[in-house]
């Protein structure tokens, strides 16, 4: 049992503003899953299942609060180099293509999960590779100081270049990007030199090039997505407003007021299926051949298109064979001098692509554009009944709550994550004990960086990257790693230790 006076010091908003996110997500989750089975039981659900991983992240949160987190740290090396082989272990078997049934095998081409015999239950180790992580770097850093000169980063950079370059190989970018973000604010809490990191990022940003050429076709799709994603909306929206033009005379009037109240459901099928299947499905437009030659012409020397093409002439990478042959077609087209031809090459061009890698994120933005300020109401919203938004109830969960609950839903849970990264910082500027300082400013960084890139992701202010959104997301693996987290914030909470010293990490120019 635990004193009384831990009970005081315990961070009780942080744990009720993680349960309100978590409850959320079950209801996202149950939304995303089961929002039209009117006769299916809730115990039958995914949602009911989350249920089941909250209850059990609640009592892995009361389990770490017992032994004292100073304790804890002696473990932070074996946890770190146990997760290391677990993730070398899955390699070598995805490098030699080895396939254990029942207990490892590839889920969307990667191996990134161990099954548990007999329980029906996958664990992904990479979620438990964070937490080890920023145990290890915390205990490593506490009590040195050679990491202000340059040649002393070197070992904690190797200490994240490692389990990230094993997690790219299974692979799952998503979570491999988190490792240095983490990185960089816990060397910053700990007193690096800026100049030291800023040149670090400046050596990382000149080798974006390799990076993305080194990249899977797959991968490098979604970047191009990403990049072109405005291109091909703006075109889309033309063409959608030639079309509403041509529907706007007295006959088409009269038959959108004579349309029956029964028919207005099928009709937002519809309208719906016709998103999903892009441009190349849109009504027939009736822009002249000067409105085509305009709307090429920006597009072609927009800022992005131009980067995205010059990205792809200096790439090596391998690409699908169908988008291969869009982007060589497009390229003849956009030589030529021929406007409307321009036009019909864009339009087949971004037509594939938001059928295929942009689907998501389009998707995605008409479902949080859909919310409006008040949304359309839970269990209400037609991107999700209607099966339009891929993933809904794991990466892309947030769309379909923005959707459900408006703008007013979104930022609640925006501030929320606020609140508990907030709540996480006054922990640490409270305590003088170096290793729980470091370690509170590790799990905030986890939860700030995941949390921002998928909600960045999701509104399309980054490339789709796949990953779930921390304490919501259907998976018991990332919602036991987050309560685990927020279990380690706590136990430095009730116990903020005060050493009768200089307070660490302040040093003198």
């Amino acid at each position: 049992m635990l004193p009384s006076d831990y009970w005081y010091r315990f961070p009780w908003l942080l744990l009720a503003a993680a349960l309100v996110l978590a409850g959320l997500g079950i209801a996202g989750v149950y939304a995303a899953t089961a929002g039209g089975a009117e006769s299916q039981s809730f115990w039958d659900t995914l949602a009911a299942k989350q249920l089941g991983w909250l209850a059990v992240s609640l009592a892995v949160l009361a389990l770490v609060l017992i032994p004292s987190y100073t304790r804890l740290a002696h473990l932070s090396y074996p946890l770190y180099l146990l997760s290391i082989g677990v993730l070398a272990a899955m390699a070598v078997l995805r490098a030699r293509h080895i396939v254990i049934p029942g207990f490892i095998y590839p889920i969307n081409n990667a191996y990134s999960w161990i099954r548990i015999p007999g329980t029906g239950v996958s664990l992904q180790p990479a979620e438990l590779t964070k937490i080890a992580f920023i145990m290890s770097l915390a205990y490593y850093l506490r009590y040195r100081k050679n990491y202000r000169t340059f040649q002393g980063l070197l070992v904690p950079f190797v200490m994240a270049l490692v389990p990230t370059a094993l997690i790219l190989y299974q692979p799952d970018l998503g979570t491999a990007m988190l490792f240095l973000p983490i990185l960089f604010l816990m060397l910053f809490a700990a007193g690096a030199r800026a100049k030291h990191l800023l040149a670090i990022i400046a050596l990382g940003l000149a080798m974006v090039p390799i990076f993305y050429s080194s990249m899977r076709g797959y991968q490098r799709m979604r970047i191009d997505s990403w990049l072109l994603q405005p291109c091909a909306e703006r075109l889309h929206f033309a063409i959608a407003d030639a079309a509403s033009d041509d529907a706007s005379d007295p006959s088409a009037a009269e038959a959108k007021s004579a349309e029956s109240p029964s028919s207005r459901p099928s009709a937002t099928i519809a309208l719906a299926r016709q998103a999903r299947r892009g441009l190349t499905a849109a009504p027939r437009p009736t822009l002249s051949d000067e409105r085509k030659t305009e709307l090429a012409c920006d597009i072609a020397s927009s800022w992005r298109f131009r980067l995205w093409r010059l990205a792809t002439s200096l790439s090596w990478g391998q690409d699908k064979a169908e988008f291969v042959e869009a982007r060589r077609r497009l390229f003849e087209a956009l030589d030529a001098d021929d406007g409307p031809r321009r036009f019909r090459a864009l339009r087949f061009f971004f037509g594939s692509m938001l059928d295929e890698s942009g689907h998501q994120l389009f998707q995605a933005k008409i479902a949080v554009g859909a919310g409006g300020l008040t949304g359309r109401g839970w269990l209400h919203g037609t991107q999700t009944r209607y099966g339009l938004l891929p993933e809904a109830h794991t990466d892309f969960l947030f769309p379909t709550l923005a959707e459900q609950f408006g703008f007013l839903g979104a930022a609640g849970i925006v501030i929320l994550y606020g609140l508990i990264c907030l709540l996480g910082i006054d922990i640490s500027f409270s305590t003088t004990e170096p290793y729980g300082k470091l370690l509170v400013v590790g799990i905030v960084a986890l939860l700030a960086a995941q949390s921002f890139l998928n909600i960045a992701m999701s509104i399309g202010l980054v490339p789709i990257t796949g990953v779930p959104l921390p304490l919501m997301s259907y998976g018991g693996s990332s919602l036991t790693s987050s309560f685990l987290a927020l279990g380690l914030l706590a136990n430095v909470a009730i116990r903020r230790l005060y050493l009768i010293a200089p307070r660490p990490f302040e040093w003198r120019e």
